[in-house]
């Protein structure tokens, strides 16, 4: 295994036990909109631990909503230094767990019909 894989796995599993325990916080606050929160949170999550694309992306828009919103003092004031902080730490981290781990589909049908088109005998 590369020290790239490595790297990203290890990301992979920190972002997801910040993700569970945004999932948790989000529960604590005891309120539909918490529940909202806590269920969108948890679905990023899942994405994210079955190595879906789109789940590492959501990651990172998740993140900069986060950011966006403690930034505009919209949401999470008591602590909208942290909600700053992760959701600038969560964008770069998930993008870059989007290009190394996530699951390439339909790349090797492309390159077999790129090499029958190569090699076929056509006159020039």
């Amino acid at each position: 295994m590369s020290k790239t894989l490595k790297v990203a796995n290890t990301l992979r599993w920190i972002l997801l036990a910040f993700l569970v325990m945004s999932v948790a916080g989000f529960l604590s606050f005891g309120n539909i909109y918490g529940l909202f929160l806590a269920s969108v949170t948890a679905l990023i999550a899942f994405g994210v631990y079955k190595n879906h694309p789109l789940g590492y992306f959501a990651a990172a828009a998740w993140g900069l909503a986060a950011f966006q919103l403690a930034k505009q003092g919209y949401e999470f004031q008591d602590i909208k230094r942290f909600a700053m902080t992760a959701g600038f730490v969560v964008i770069p981290v998930a993008l870059f767990l989007h290009e190394v781990l996530a699951r390439k589909r339909g790349s090797s049908a492309q390159k077999s019909v790129k090499n029958e088109t190569d090699n076929r005998n056509m006159p020039e």
